[in-house]
């Protein structure tokens, strides 16, 4: 077996077998849990905690705030990224290097890092313990990562093609929508992908910013499930296959507009 290929199934093993482990666990019931040594494969596997946790606990409550919220920030983010990825792109205006520059400089300050301010001025706003609030705080710390990969698409694209639907008497407004979107559409479709994910997935900012339980997202709600005495782990694995479900769903059937639009803006036009 050839050096790359015996890597790539370590790496493989390495991310498959914690999501393994995590079914073997959800499918266990009573004394197979705590049983020693551990057994992978259960002597007599259940689906009892899936249907309690979906029965008698707020999870789908949960998986619902999830999708209102990623979907929600997910548009709002492309809303306002493309046409700024757009502009930073094609147009020419003093200050224009600097402003790319300090949008990939922010990328690296963590958001965690950023947790008393973002309080405050949600608090301000008067929006703390709200989707809306939470959604506007996740889009404006994913704009510029999403204006900058927008960017690189959008400078992949010929000029000739902008030059032409200048001529044929095209706005700004007209050549994003009918000439550069539809050439840009695997990228798009990668960066609503990332975001989305991101979105999903996030956890501090909802766990400072959401109090009411009935609003939880589904990482918070996770967290939830854990008690100060005694965590049932059993539950808690088949809630947590139960809220990446969706997020492995989706790379699947998108997988090859995700790969697609990763390497569309590889090649500069």
């Amino acid at each position: 077996m050839k050096r790359p290929a015996f890597g790539l199934m370590v790496l493989a093993a390495l991310f498959v077998l914690p999501q393994l482990w995590l079914v073997s666990l959800a499918l266990k019931t009573g004394p197979a849990v705590y049983e020693f040594p551990p057994r992978f494969i259960p002597h007599q596997p259940s689906l009892q905690n899936f249907r309690f946790v979906l029965e008698k606990t707020q999870v789908p409550v949960y998986l619902a705030n999830s999708a209102t919220v990623s979907v929600l920030a997910t548009l709002l983010t492309l809303f306002v990224g493309v046409p700024a990825a757009f502009v930073l792109s094609r147009e020419r205006f003093p200050g224009r290097e600097r402003l790319f520059a300090l949008l990939m400089v922010v990328q690296m300050v963590s958001s965690i890092v950023l947790l008393v301010p973002i309080y405050s001025v949600v608090d301000a706003l008067r929006l703390l313990d709200s989707h809306f609030g939470l959604v506007l705080v996740y889009v404006g710390i994913q704009l510029p990562f999403t204006i900058t990969v927008l960017t690189g698409f959008f400078d992949a694209l010929p000029r000739a093609l902008f030059e032409a639907a200048t001529l044929d008497g095209a706005s700004r407004a007209r050549t994003l929508t009918r000439v550069a979107l539809p050439l840009i559409a695997p990228g798009l479709a990668a960066t609503a992908i990332f975001n989305l994910a991101a979105y999903w997935s996030e956890f501090g900012l909802a766990l400072v910013l959401l109090d009411s339980q009935q609003r939880f997202t589904i990482p918070i709600g996770l967290y939830s499930l854990q008690s100060g005495y005694e965590t049932e782990w059993q539950i808690v694995a088949a809630a947590s296959l139960i809220g990446i479900l969706p997020v492995m769903a989706m790379f699947v059937l998108l997988q090859r507009y995700f790969v697609t639009g990763l390497t569309a803006g590889a090649v500069k036009g």
